[in-house]
């Protein structure tokens, strides 16, 4: 079996975690930094739901079960 390459999408949805979660601590000093937090969730939240989502399907056998 051909071993696939590694495509580091947990490892980026966990940086975007971090960098979600310095900006809202950044916020509580400067408020432009909050609001950026706010405006970043969804799109972060959807892709990290996503990247961890996709690595649990195809490690339980892909969607051809």
């Amino acid at each position: 079996m051909e071993q696939q390459p590694k495509t580091y999408k947990r490892e980026v949805a966990m940086g975007m975690l971090l960098w979600l979660a310095g900006m809202a601590m950044w916020g509580i000093w400067e408020p432009e930094a909050k609001q950026a937090a706010e405006y970043f969730t969804l799109p972060i939240f959807t892709f990290v739901g996503g990247a961890f989502a996709m690595d649990a399907v195809f490690k339980q056998g892909g969607f051809g079960k």
